[in-house]
This record gives C-alpha cells, structure tokens and sequence, in this order.
C-alpha cells in the first residue's frame, strides 16, 4: 500500500486533496522510522512553495548581499534637501531599496516562523561542556545526559493531546496520531536510559544522526552516538536495533550485549561483563581497558571540548586500564598524567602532552 506514497501524492495530503485511500497509505508509510526525514522534507519544501507571497527572494536577497559587500556608504551634505519633485531615475531607485527591504524581511519572517514552529512542537534539551543533567521525560522515563549532548523529543511525547488542527493543519495533526502509537527522542551525544513502560505498550525509539534506531518498551540501556563511534550497551530488559539499510533485519539485544555501528553501518554484537561501566560517567567514573592516550584525547575533545595534541606517536599508544574517578577536565589530566608519568600543558582549551 505504501508503494503509492511518492512526493506528489504527499504534496497533495498536505494540501488535504488526498482519498481516503491514499490517505490511510501515507499514515502507513509513515509509521516507518526510515520515512520521516523524507517525509518532513517534503513537509518543508512544500510550505516553502506556498508562502503568504510569492515574493521571488533568492534574486533580492543576492542583490542585497550585493550592496551591501560592494556599495561604499553615502554620505550626503547636511545642507541637502529632498526636492519637492522627484525625478523618474530617483523614484526608480526608492522603489528598488524599498523592494530589497521588503524582501529582506520576508526573508527574515520565513526563517523565524520555521524556528518558531520548531520550537512549539519541540523541545531540547542540551548540556555544555562538562555538564550533565538528569531529566525526567513527561511519560516518566528518566534520562541522564553526559557533556556536550542534545536530547529533542515532542511537546507530546508520551501524551494522549496532539496538535490543534485549528492552529498547524488537520493532515498535519493526523501525522501525528500515525505517528504517536510510540514516544521518540532524538540523541546526540551520549545519554543513560530508563525507560518506564507504559499499559498501553508504546514503545520508545531512540534516534541516532547515523541512522541506528533503539526501540524498547521499558529498560535500561546506555546510548554512545557521536562523530567517531555508535554504541548501545543494554543492561536489563529488551531492546531492538534497526539501521538504514532496509534489507537487513533488526538486532535484538538481550542484558549484557554491547553493539557497535561501524563506519559502513552494519553492527557488530559483543557481550560485556559489565554493561553498566558504559555509563560510569553519571558518577563521574571513568572506565578504562587498556584504552590508549589517543582515546582519551578524544574523550577530553568531547566531553570537555579540548583540543589535544600528543608529542609523537609512541606516547599517544600508552595504554591505560582501570576504574577512576574524575569531576571535572583539571581532576582528569592529573590523573593521567600521574598514570602515564607523562607532562601536560594547559592553555585555556588546548592541551599537550610530552614525555
């Protein structure tokens, strides 16, 4: 049924002129985790196509740029008056500034009504450098997020309320009833889960920007995604793992498992004695297994954002293993620099170790 869902038939389902047919195969196609960039894509390009004006932007705003890079500043004698009688050429030229103007707002007003939008249906959460924060999700569940992470999820979530049809569009809003049969949190970074399960069985997917997908209905499980690795370690419970690649099928974990995404998207499934040292840094913990000084400078990079430089390749192969306990960036670099007998200089966000 989903095989009809193609971009002309959604543009038509924004602008309510679907059958009940195509209607009910969109909300299936839908209800596939791997639509929905697709599907708020074309949601985007269509809004775009149906502004308020049809104020063509792109010239003005370029002709704006323009002006404003190249066109040195007037300066006119204060004794200079506007005459009483413009001519043509000048008229020509209010007009020309004023319908760069108008069109630089137009401009403005779309991107903001975008981020307005955005920030109605949505919520963030983000932690700084060095920063974690517990929060408890509106179904109950809790989350711990680890340093420079961000958390997004619906206004929603895990609610039986949706969007006013009134206020964001009737076919929008039955997107959101297609879609609310699970509670979805968007991560970025690196966060802790215990996930409360609910009577009516809704799931919880967690989103990954490399496109894993966690889905459970009530554990707890650790979720590591940042720029050079994915991982999930699960701790009780069951969860699901599913990935961009349509044909493969989803990983199940069981308690113990600990599953890698690597750089060509498949998953590689290991077992852990310990799946709760993946998340030791809620208690300011630091695991490591013979992890190498190069490592830990991508940890310092990214929980701390420091720029690490190590002075030859021998010494950034140093290995170090154990259970330590860190609370903040200085109490880390002691530690391994007392571990490691090696030096360490620190200038504001730049760090460099030497033998």
């Amino acid at each position: 049924m989903e095989d009809i869902v193609n971009k002309a038939v959604l543009f038509d389902y924004f602008s309510g002129r679907v059958s009940p047919l195509q209607k009910k195969s969109v909300e299936h196609w839908l209800s596939e985790l791997s639509n929905r960039e697709l599907y708020y894509q074309w949601l985007h390009e269509w809004e775009l196509e149906r502004l308020q004006t049809n104020t063509n932007w792109q010239p003005m705003f370029e002709k704006t740029a323009h002006r404003i890079h190249h066109t040195p500043p007037e300066s006119p004698p204060a004794e200079e008056q506007r005459p009483a009688s413009w001519s043509l050429s000048r008229t020509g030229e209010w007009m020309r500034r004023h319908g760069l103007l108008a069109a630089s707002v137009v401009l403005v007003l779309m991107a903001a009504s975008w981020w307005f939008r955005d920030v109605l249906l949505y919520k963030t959460v983000q932690t700084s450098f060095g920063e974690t924060r517990r929060l408890t999700l509106p179904d109950g569940s809790v989350v711990i997020l680890n340093a420079n992470s961000t958390l997004r999820f619906a206004r929603w979530f895990g609610s039986s309320w949706l969007p006013n049809p009134t206020s964001f569009g009737k076919q929008r809003t039955d997107a959101a009833q297609a879609i609310q049969q699970q509670r979805t949190v968007e991560l970025t970074g690196e966060a802790d889960f215990a996930v409360r399960h609910l009577p009516d069985q809704q799931r919880f997917v967690v989103l990954t920007p490399k496109g894993l997908n966690v889905t459970v209905l009530g554990t707890q499980f650790t979720v590591y995604s940042r720029e050079r690795a994915t991982r999930v370690a699960l701790r009780s419970g069951r969860v699901e793992l599913t990935t961009r690649q349509p044909t493969r099928s989803p990983l199940i974990m069981n308690p113990g498992d600990l599953v890698t995404l690597n750089r060509q998207g498949k998953l590689a499934l290991t077992r852990t004695a310990h799946p709760e040292a993946m998340a030791a840094w809620v208690d300011h913990r630091f695991e490591f297994e013979r992890t190498s000084l190069r490592e830990v400078a991508q940890l310092l990079h990214e929980n701390y954002g420091l720029t690490v430089t190590i002075a030859n390749a021998q010494l950034a192969s140093r290995t170090i293993s154990g259970s330590f306990t860190a609370r903040n960036a200085n109490e880390l670099l002691q530690l391994i620099s007392q571990l490691l007998q090696v030096n360490y200089i620190r200038e504001n966000d730049r760090v460099s170790f030497t033998d």
